[in-house]
């Protein structure tokens, strides 16, 4: 039992150089006023969901965030923050870059996610008749950590720059370190059974992995992605997972009771959306780029 806390030890503090340099980019980004504000006004151009699908891209919850208070504000039409919702990577890009076996399907995930959310964008915002404002006003979000993304006192010094990354950075080993440590030990104890039961309900797994990337928080993409790296899920069922996933901002969502209908509705889409292209994948190609291959 020790030998699998210290392989998951060993394991988490692989990520973490890899981790803290993506936080510190995305926060130098974060921090580039005027680069964000283009990219405001592009999301409510005619690219928008090619825009927010490439944005969606970067691992940080908080640009879904942002996007979701900018279409509660009515500045960005559904199918736009659908497209950004189903292309957000949070922390699985990361973690599949950082270890060697999965290199090359981060990069195969990060393609079939971009086109579909894409696809995705278009075809909603077809059918999105909402008005949305013409003028844009600075708008605050809040960050995954409750930090605001435009906040001015926040972003003079070094430390305040790193102090984000930093905490992004220990939050995601954190949640790393636990997840390697569960599935560890559920390795250790019952490998020979969750692969048979796995391998029995296949078909089922882009169905349950997808609420799982319902969860609210940072870390379900984590929980996702590691039962893939563990061998426990599919390739489709971890893409229906992690295209339902948005990180923090359905919670953020959801709060706004005055529009509950259409927030339910883009729920059930991401749900929708994520056991489809799941299930595609799991009944073409259940074996498609195998953990174990």
């Amino acid at each position: 039992m020790w030998d699998v806390i210290l392989d998951a030890l060993i394991d988490s503090a692989k990520l973490l150089p890899f981790l803290l340099i993506i936080y510190l980019l995305i926060e130098w980004f974060e921090q580039s006023k005027t680069a964000e504000q283009k990219a405001i006004k592009l999301l409510n151009g005619k690219c928008a969901p090619l825009l927010a699908g490439s944005i969606g891209l970067v691992p940080q919850c908080g640009f879904s965030v942002l996007a979701t208070h900018l279409y509660l504000e009515r500045y960005i039409k559904m199918g736009t923050l659908v497209a950004l919702f189903v292309a957000t990577s949070d922390e699985a890009l990361p973690i599949l870059l950082s270890d060697g076996k999965t290199f090359v399907t981060a990069w195969i995930v990060v393609g079939i996610k971009v086109v579909y959310a894409v696809l995705l964008g278009y075809l909603i915002n077809a059918f999105d008749r909402r008005s949305v404002a013409d003028t844009y006003t600075d708008c605050h979000a809040e960050g995954c950590c409750k930090h605001e993304l435009n906040s001015e006192e926040e972003h003079k010094g070094f430390w305040a720059f790193v102090k984000h990354p930093l905490i992004h950075t220990a939050k995601i080993f954190v949640y790393i370190l636990i997840i390697n440590i569960v599935f560890g030990t559920l390795m250790y104890y019952f490998e020979s059974d969750i692969a048979k039961y796995m391998e029995q309900t296949v078909y089922v797994q882009p169905l349950v992995v997808a609420l799982v990337g319902l969860i609210p928080n940072c870390g379900s993409s984590v929980i996702i992605t590691g039962m893939y790296t563990n061998g426990i899920i599919t390739f489709g069922a971890m893409l229906a997972g992690l295209c339902a996933n948005s990180g923090i901002a359905l919670a953020v969502l959801l709060k706004d009771r005055q529009h509950w209908r259409s927030n339910l509705l883009i729920v059930a889409l991401l749900y929708i959306s994520g056991v489809l292209i799941g299930t595609v994948f799991t009944i073409i190609a259940p074996d498609f780029w195998s953990i174990a291959a």
